[in-house]
This record gives structure tokens, C-alpha cells and sequence, in this order.
């Protein structure tokens, strides 16, 4: 049986990871938040890989806040980047294959068709950043790893896009969502129920690789929150606005597809439509 530890096990992503663990009755999943083991204390982590042997750490700990990372830029520095240098270098003494998150922040937002896996990488805020100097890490290294680059990440758990967006159509009589911002929603559910679909089989020793991973589809954020008016029936009325009205510390990607072509082909898994993955999500919030 494989040993699979899961850290920040009590965000979107790992919440999701622990909502699928049952059906593999051959992997055991442990579940640390960083509460309980702090992935940028070395020491804590050693202690914890000499008393347990794991095949596999998802890692599910990141510091996500785009705005705030422009300030708290050490912490930001510390969980995305250092933390993962630490990572990477037991993945390699301890022999554990890594599955590490990355994001679409790591582009630059000025293309016009779907970034992939060797597209320049060249990051605008502090968030990608800091993300990016965690990817460089581990593609530096000889470590087994995954860099999985993802993007609008929705889930029943955690703060997201559609949780907010539910919330204020049920408060709100009318909401300005930005308009001119284009990307592939993320169904955290999917994403991880995806990944144990892989991990559950005979995975080889093959190096440091990047997938993306995003549903079908791409949309705004303005026709993604129609969406989830659509589904829910609510009658709040939503107005588009475009970014330069928008207060914000970071600056967003305009465009920021990623194109999941080289995941599909390498685990034969397609992931399905961003307005199926959604309309499953909010079932879930709401039934």
C-alpha cells in the first residue's frame, strides 16, 4: 500500500483530494494543514518522513492571495518558493515523488492563444513570481516531480470565485463582475480526482515534468458569473466592467488559457466542459 501525505490538507485543493480518498482502498492518505506540519520548517519535515514512509507528497500549500502577496512579499517568497526548495530536496533523499501546483500567473497574460507547458514563462506580480521561482526549483533538480499548472480554481471548500459569486447574488440586487480577463475555470473536485486516477497506477521515476490541467473551455469572469446566475436562479442583475475599473494591488493576466493537450495525451483523461464541472459544484453548495 502506498503512503500518500497531502499538505495543506485543509485548503480547496486538499479538501478535494480527501473528498475522493475513499475510493482508493490501495493508497493511505495522511493529512497535514500547516498547522500540523509546516512545510517551510526542514526539520519538522524530516522528523515526520523518518517516522513515515511515503511514496507520494501532493502538495496542496501555497500562498494564493494575489493582492496581498504585493505586500507580504516574505511570506509569499516563503511558502511558494523556499518552502518548495525544501521539498524538492527530500523528494530526492527520501525517494518520494512530488506533485507540486503551479499557476497561470506564471505568464505574462499578452497572448492570444493557449499557453503551453514550454511557453515563456514571465510573471507580472509577486504571486506568480514567487510561484515561478518554485517551479524553477524543481526543474533545476533531479528530483521525480510533477509541476501541475492550473488555473481559476472553484470548489465547494475554501474562498474562491463562484463561492463569492454565490454569495453576493443572494445579497446583492446588482454586482459588476470584469469583463475583459479570459482564462479556463478549474474544478478543484475534477483536478484532484484526476491525479489519483494516476497515481493509483504503476507510475514511473521520470524526472521533473510540467502538465496544465484546467477544464474544458475558456470564458471571462463576467460570463462566468452569468453562468452561475444561470444554474443557481437567482435574479441579481450583473453588469461587465473592464479591468482598469477594478481596484487591485497585482496586476492580472489578460489572457491566461492553458492548453491541457499534453495531460490528455500523456493519461488518456479529458477533462470535461467548465459549465458541466460547475453545474456539479453548485449542486453540491446547494442541495
Amino acid at each position: 500500500m502506498s503512503n500518500i501525505l497531502i499538505t495543506g490538507s485543509n485548503g480547496q485543493l486538499g479538501q478535494s483530494f480527501k473528498y475522493y480518498a475513499s475510493k482508493y482502498q490501495e493508497l493511505n492518505f495522511i493529512y497535514k494543514d500547516f498547522s500540523q506540519l509546516n512545510i517551510c520548517d526542514e526539520n519538522q519535515l524530516r522528523n515526520f518522513l523518518e517516522s513515515e514512509k511515503i511514496s507520494f507528497l501532493i502538495n496542496c500549500a501555497a500562498y494564493t492571495n494575489v493582492d496581498t502577496a504585493e505586500e507580504e512579499i516574505e511570506k509569499a517568497q516563503k511558502i511558494n518558493a523556499n518552502a518548495v526548495e525544501i521539498l524538492t530536496h527530500l523528494s530526492l533523499e527520501y525517494q518520494f515523488k512530488l506533485i507540486h501546483f503551479s499557476t497561470d500567473y506564471v505568464f505574462d497574460g499578452n497572448s492570444n492563444k493557449p499557453y503551453v507547458e514550454n511557453s515563456k514563462v514571465l510573471p507580472q506580480g509577486i504571486y506568480g513570481k514567487t510561484k515561478a521561482e518554485g517551479e524553477k526549483v524543481i526543474l533545476n533538480s533531479n528530483a521525480d516531480a510533477w509541476i501541475i499548472r492550473t488555473s481559476w480554481l472553484f470548489s465547494p471548500f475554501g474562498k474562491n470565485f463562484v463561492k463569492k459569486i454565490l454569495f453576493l447574488l443572494q445579497k446583492e440586487n446588482k454586482i459588476n463582475v470584469i469583463s475583459d480577463q479570459i482564462g479556463s475555470p478549474t474544478y478543484a473536485f475534477d483536478l484532484a480526482r484526476d491525479i489519483l486516477k494516476i497515481l493509483s497506477d504503476k507510475i514511473p521515476n521520470n524526472g521533473s515534468k510540467i502538465f496544465h490541467y484546467t477544464n474544458a473551455g475558456q470564458t471571462t469572469w463576467y460570463e462566468f458569473a452569468l453562468k452561475i446566475k444561470e444554474l443557481s436562479k437567482l435574479s441579481c442583475n450583473i453588469n461587465p466592467i473592464e479591468t482598469n475599473k477594478f481596484r487591485s494591488s497585482a496586476k492580472r493576466p489578460k489572457y491566461s488559457v492553458l492548453s491541457s493537450e499534453n495531460f490528455k495525451k500523456e493519461f488518456k483523461i479529458r477533462p470535461r466542459p467548465w459549465e458541466l464541472a460547475l453545474e456539479d459544484c453548485l449542486f453540491k453548495m446547494i442541495k
